[in-house]
């Protein structure tokens, strides 16, 4: 817990006595009253969480994570498919779970200009609170939050520059490549971007949702290691949460 208002515990090294249980922290409340109306915050070192820190007060971290995304061919929407929290600076909170077999990378500050991979040397980041009488707001569903992709790692081993190209085979694919897949299935070990990029590609034709994940299913079947059927439905459904929200963007400003 932190003291209304404020990012901080009233006792030194308070973030150490984090709760996990709600009774016990009701508990803890009521016998600590200036905590009434407090800030939330979430002790990334005993989660499974890694979160994404892009700020804007001192560093324009959107500028930079966009011009990063677009050096490595990855679509900068990638960080909507996610929960998100909009912080009270106007910056911006992905949060991501570390994949089961995969170790939380270590935390890195200014991974890029005005972005921070924090992990868990700083033990807390701030919950959706209010802080200087503005308050953190969710912009996208907690249900929402994702694995973390390949994406957040290079960012991890990034050595500082935001224009340098990937080593890493690019995620973007020509229609050539992407009909290629439907007749040959997707890659091991692209599977996922090729299923996301074809399943994009589909829906900006305005193909009928169905028939999307048909042609999604028949190409995985095709694959010499197909995606389980879970996971092939966790990609059809952030492709059209995408379009969906892309549509919402260019229906609101041809209201404006």
């Amino acid at each position: 817990m932190a003291l209304p208002n404020q990012k901080h515990n009233a006792v030194s090294g308070g973030y150490n006595n984090s709760f996990n249980n709600g009774d016990e922290l009701s508990q803890w409340i009521n016998s600590h009253p200036e905590y009434q109306d407090r800030n939330v915050g979430i002790d990334l070192s005993r989660s499974n969480l890694i979160v994404v820190d892009i700020d804007k007060h001192k560093h324009n971290g959107m500028k930079s994570i966009s011009a990063w995304f677009k050096s490595h061919d990855i679509n900068p929407e990638t960080i909507q498919d996610t929960y998100v929290e909009r912080t009270a600076s106007g910056g911006l909170h992905a949060f991501y779970l570390i994949p089961e077999g995969k170790t939380k990378p270590a935390e890195k500050v200014s991974a890029l200009q005005g972005v921070d991979l924090l992990t868990n040397k700083h033990g807390v980041i701030v919950a959706p609170s209010v802080i200087n009488q503005q308050p953190y707001r969710a912009i996208t569903p907690f249900e929402t939050i994702q694995q973390a992709p390949e994406w957040v790692y290079q960012i991890a081993n990034n050595r500082g520059s935001t224009n340098t190209p990937s080593n890493h085979k690019a995620t973007r694919y020509s229609n050539i490549d992407r009909w290629l897949m439907v007749k040959n299935g997707f890659d091991t070990g692209q599977r996922n971007d090729q299923a996301m990029s074809l399943a994009g590609y589909l829906f900006a034709l305005d193909v009928e949702p169905k028939s999307i994940y048909d042609i999604l299913q028949i190409t995985n079947e095709r694959s010499n290691e197909p995606l389980l059927d879970d996971e092939l439905g966790r990609v059809y459904m952030s492709a059209r949460k995408r379009e969906e929200r892309k549509r919402m963007r260019i229906n609101s400003y041809g209201r404006d």
